[in-house]
């Protein structure tokens, strides 16, 4: 499936970036004067990433090929990701039940399509949007008896960098409690097509349907938690791919012997250390271990309250199988008809630190990297020369309310991802990007609601790289209990 990627011009970019500044600016002036420094950090914020797109070259059209969405293996770290946040929500907030919703839309996501009246390829305007849905429950099967005050678990400091930080909203799970959850989730992936259909005197209206390959993820997973010593998952992921028949229609039919599956297995203990792995064809695909430092000092001695939050990891993924979708060869060029394939695992060691004063909460992450194999850039057949840096990220939010189970938090951040397929989906002179990202988070103790505007986001383009200079709005939305 071969996309056309294009941004408007610099003057209307400029427009654009103007009036958002003014909107935001004038947003923040109203709600008082003690808010005034906000309004500085919002200039500060809209005004970098101003100059970080001046500063680049403007993409005009550019032809790439999709990548990571027919990489099921990728697709599954991404619908991992979020399940594992949603049972962290669980947990931190002591929910029996949750019900969540997202939809995610990636515009100007253009595809190259064959005109059969004219013989000619011409670009299709398309827009990405990518939907997933989850509901997890947990069932208490043993609740101790004649516990004291001391007996009940505490909130572990929830992780803000994914997060919004939140007070718990409800009274903690007795210790030595034994709970099983069951999880079904669902991700999908679907290109739309907007089109205007004449209705000769009567005027016109559009419609908008799902064009081109579509793409399923699922998980079924069952979760056991002893409180608050371990938590364990497990489950299975599956993905499909549909492609459209022969008159463009789609035929949404589970069909087992196209499926591929994973198996999914978490291990965290206390809240501290925690292990993640998949495993594909009898093999591990992907591994994720990480130590949250002043939790587990915790556990043996009162931190300080001065002392942020501190998680060290390491992760590694193999990534680049030479399949068709991907940028780089492993090890070397293979040839039309060559069926020889080579693996390169790329290895990951992360650190994040947060912290809150008062309703101020802020957090930095950075990410290190080593592929394992020599990377071959498809196009040019040249060695890429990995950088040590994947990715930093900043943020800052406050919550306006601050009450147990009622916050309004307000988020912004400045992100930085590397990955060697960045130029084949942009006119980027080299594979780094800079970007951004706002984000509004309302909770109650019943419903959360979350909106989020970015561009270039790490996060986002970890999880679908031909995101790279798109904009990209998501909303979501849950209920707990």
């Amino acid at each position: 499936m071969n996309t056309v990627h294009y941004l408007n011009n610099s003057m209307k970019l400029a427009l654009i970036h103007r009036k958002t500044i003014n909107t935001m600016t004038a947003v923040v002036s109203v709600m008082g004067g003690k808010l005034q420094a906000y309004k500085m950090i919002v200039i500060f914020f809209i005004s970098i990433h101003l100059i970080l797109q001046l500063l680049s070259p403007l993409h005009a059209q550019q032809v790439y090929s999709a990548s990571t969405l027919h990489n099921a293996a990728s697709r599954s770290q991404t619908i991992q990701h979020i399940f594992y946040q949603r049972w962290d929500n669980m947990q931190n907030n002591f929910c029996y039940f949750d019900a969540y919703v997202n939809v995610n839309w990636v515009f100007d996501f253009d595809v190259n399509a064959y005109n059969r009246g004219t013989g000619e390829t011409e670009a299709v305007p398309m827009k990405l949007v990518r939907t997933f849905s989850s509901m997890l429950l947990a069932l208490p099967v043993y609740t101790p008896r004649d516990v004291t005050t001391n007996d009940y678990q505490q909130s572990p400091q929830t992780d803000i960098t994914n997060a919004t930080g939140a007070l718990p909203i409800k009274k903690s799970w007795k210790k030595n409690s034994v709970l099983l959850g069951l999880s079904v989730c669902g991700y999908h992936y679907g290109l739309t097509r907007t089109v205007e259909i004449s209705r000769g005197s009567a005027g016109s209206e559009t419609a908008s349907d799902y064009v081109f390959s579509q793409f399923f993820d699922d998980i079924a997973a069952l979760t056991l938690i002893i409180v608050p010593h371990i938590t364990i998952h497990c489950g299975v992921i599956f993905n499909q791919q549909i492609e459209p028949n022969d008159d463009g229609t789609l035929d949404y039919n589970f069909d087992p012997s196209k499926t591929a599956k994973r198996l999914l297995t978490s291990l965290s203990l206390f809240n501290a250390i925690t292990w993640e792995s998949t495993a594909a064809s009898n093999q591990l695909e992907a591994t994720d271990i990480s130590v949250n430092i002043t939790q587990f000092i915790s556990i043996v001695k009162t931190t300080p309250q001065y002392m942020p939050a501190i998680i060290i990891g390491y992760k590694q993924f193999k990534k680049y199988n030479d399949e068709d979708y991907d940028p780089v060869w492993v090890k070397n060029e293979k040839l039309l008809g060559d069926s020889s394939r080579d693996s390169a695992t790329l290895y990951s060691y992360y650190a994040t630190v947060r912290k809150n004063i008062d309703n101020f909460y802020m957090a930095a992450s950075i990410q290190l990297q080593h592929v394992d194999q020599t990377l071959i850039d498809k196009r040019t057949l040249e060695t890429i020369d990995i950088p040590v840096l994947q990715m930093w990220s900043m943020k800052a939010g406050y919550d306006f309310l601050h009450k147990p189970g009622w916050d309004f938090f307000v988020w912004l951040g400045v992100t930085h991802w590397y990955d060697p397929a960045i130029s084949f989906h942009s006119n980027h002179n080299n594979n780094n990007v800079t970007g951004w990202f706002a984000m509004m988070d309302i909770a109650s103790p019943l419903f959360t609601f979350t909106l989020k505007g970015s561009y270039n986001d790490s996060y986002e383009l970890e999880k679908l790289v031909e995101s790279v200079d798109k904009y990209i709005i998501e909303g979501s939305a849950s209920f707990r209990l």
